[in-house]
């Protein structure tokens, strides 16, 4: 199906130079005033140009640019355009079903604004084209029949001023004007009826009433004896049937009371669910057409505003059918419930810096696959992390292998600095194995979110070297092998042929790795490891684990909630002196 794949935004308010791919269903995420709502009035800009505001620059002596790819542009879609002049327009310019328009503004006069069409014959194929010309006749019909001006449906301080607003055929209306194509479609002989009408009542109509004639004869001779050489003659106008749906009143009707009132008479919450119920419904009742090539883009500005958790999975929903049925779904959003599991990996974040503006991320899905090599890991990281959807709401990101981390690192962090670790806008996620970490922390880092992890001793001297983040034989491995051995016959403990620790039955590894940290002569291999894996975003507890740190020497739910108790009863000054790691731990993270 094609869409729009890719915008760039040059000087448009705070986008100084912005560029992101676009997807079926593409949610953006980012703080208040990031730029998420110009992006989203960017795209409504380049598929229907208006003249701009100065305030819309942000250098006024400098152009807007907007620029957009449409891909996926087949044969058969352009075969399906109506008009055959309007597809011979753009059919020299889809080459490999990709087509690129742009829209500069050189000022704020309505004739400063031009759209553009690319020079396919100097593309070279890669990247944003450099070389453009004026569209060719016919071009915007063709552009406009495969995405027509988009459905932007706002956040909406004032809903029920939107309403009124919606009388053009925006939001309310434009929604309803969806709903209600088929409608016309199914009772298209009530314009036949209204042209029958029309021919009656109107003062050119072919079969006009003789009591009308008669009235615009005598009306006349009567104004001659005032202004001789005018003539009255009295023209009814009769509105085809979409106009009965433009004028027509959204009414609203409580069960329980059995008040009935229109739309914009209801609370702003109840207003927003209807306005959000109504896409739902479009969401069930639309079915791309397969004569038909247009696909629409809808815009929204926070679409679970004011809904309940469970409105706001049902509306996410909602927007997911739509993009599958006609619709291209781009939106902006607060809220982790609009994300799952399908949808995040084609999540864009936005931000904003003092120097750059507003900056947007690489999506997961763009990310795994450009700090991935291998097809197999990049599956598995867009699945673990595609449910994660914290990471998209959060500035920092630390990484544990369990439970246990995920629990109490935010419990003493709260303790030490006095608020919950969200304020920060840090996040703790715990991937479930040890295993994960090497591969998700590019993947992050690709994304330009900061991200660190925190993990137990063995992981310096088995999974760091196992994926190649030291090396596999290294003066501190030879150290570490060659204390076990001396720590062994006193100990019991079992090691398997690598020299590392193994799982017995009196010993686990995680123990015997605490062992080796406790000695005086482990302690300076174990610090050696912490400094190596430092500069690479990984902290490992010099103790062995977080249980070493707490001092529990038992694991398991019972244990984690005996810890969290601990951790409750202290205070800052108490978690210092008695578990320093802890303090250790997250200076170094805040300093990421």
């Amino acid at each position: 199906m094609h869409q729009l794949s890719y915008l760039s935004i040059k000087n448009f308010r705070a986008c100084k130079d912005v560029a992101l791919p676009l997807e079926g269903y593409t949610p953006l995420v980012g703080q208040n005033n990031a730029g998420k709502s110009t992006i989203l009035e960017a795209i409504q800009w380049v598929l229907k140009p208006k003249a701009l505001k100065d305030t819309d620059f942000c250098d006024i002596d400098k152009p807007v640019e907007v620029t957009a790819c449409i891909s996926g542009i087949s044969e058969e879609l352009l075969g399906r355009i109506p008009e055959q002049k309007h597809r011979k327009a753009i059919e020299p310019y889809c080459v490999n079903g990709v087509l690129w328009v742009r829209v500069v503004a050189t000022g704020t006069a309505k004739t400063s604004t031009k759209s553009e069409v690319y020079d396919h014959e100097k593309y070279k194929g890669e990247g944003v084209p450099e070389d453009w010309r004026g569209y060719p006749t016919g071009l915007p019909q063709a552009v406009n029949a495969l995405l027509p001006e988009p459905l932007y449906i706002e956040a909406m301080d004032d809903i029920g001023e939107d309403l009124g607003r919606a009388k053009a055929g925006t939001t309310i209306k434009g929604l309803l004007d969806e709903i209600m194509e088929p409608v016309l479609k199914a009772h298209d002989e009530l314009n036949t009826a209204l042209q029958t009408i029309r021919h009656i009542l109107a003062s050119d109509g072919e079969n006009r009433s003789g009591h009308l004639v008669e009235f615009d004869q005598e009306a006349t001779k009567a104004l001659e004896h005032f202004f001789p050489g005018l003539t009255l003659d009295l023209d009814l106008q009769v509105v085809d049937v979409k106009e009965f749906f433009k004028a027509g009143d959204l009414h609203v009707t409580d069960r329980l009371t059995g008040d009935r009132r229109k739309f914009d008479q209801v609370g702003t919450g109840a207003q927003r669910a209807i306005q959000m119920s109504l896409i739902r419904y479009l969401a069930q009742t639309r079915l791309a057409g397969v004569e038909n090539p247009t696909r629409r883009l809808l815009l929204i500005d926070e679409p679970e505003i004011y809904l309940h958790p469970q409105g706001i999975r049902r509306i996410r929903q909602a927007l997911l059918k739509l993009s599958q049925s006609g619709f291209q779904v781009v939106f902006s959003t607060h809220s982790p419930l609009m994300l799952n599991r399908d949808n995040a990996a084609d999540t864009v974040i936005v931000r904003k810096e003092k120097e750059l503006g507003v900056i947007t991320h690489k999506p997961l899905r763009h990310a795994v696959h450009a700090a991935l090599v291998d097809a197999s890991h990049q599956s598995r990281t867009l699945f673990e992390l595609g449910n994660l959807a914290d990471i998209y709401f959060s500035e920092r990101v630390i990484l544990c292998e369990g439970k246990t981390d995920r629990r109490l690192l935010p419990l003493a962090y709260e303790k030490l600095y006095g608020q919950p670790m969200e304020l920060d806008h840090t996040t703790v996620l715990s991937l479930g194995s040890c295993s994960d970490i090497p591969k998700a922390l590019p993947v992050l880092k690709a994304m330009g979110i900061k991200a660190c992890a925190v993990v137990d001793l063995d992981f310096a001297f088995v999974e760091a070297r196992k994926a190649g983040i030291l090396p596999k034989e290294d003066e501190f491995t030879q150290a570490a092998i060659k204390l076990l051995k001396e720590l062994q016959p006193d100990h019991g403990f079992a090691l398997a042929g690598s020299g590392f620790p193994q799982k017995s039955q009196e010993w686990k590894a995680a123990d015997v790795w605490a062992l080796l940290a406790s000695e005086a002569k482990g302690v300076p291999i174990v610090r050696a490891v912490h400094e190596q894996l430092h500069a690479h975003g990984i902290w490992v507890w010099t103790q062995g684990c977080i249980e070493d740190v707490t001092g529990e020497a038992a694991k398991g739910e019972d244990a984690i909630v005996a810890q969290e108790e601990q951790l409750r009863s202290m205070n800052a000054k108490e978690i210092n002196e008695q578990m320093p790691a802890f303090g250790s731990c997250f200076e170094w993270i805040r300093s990421i």
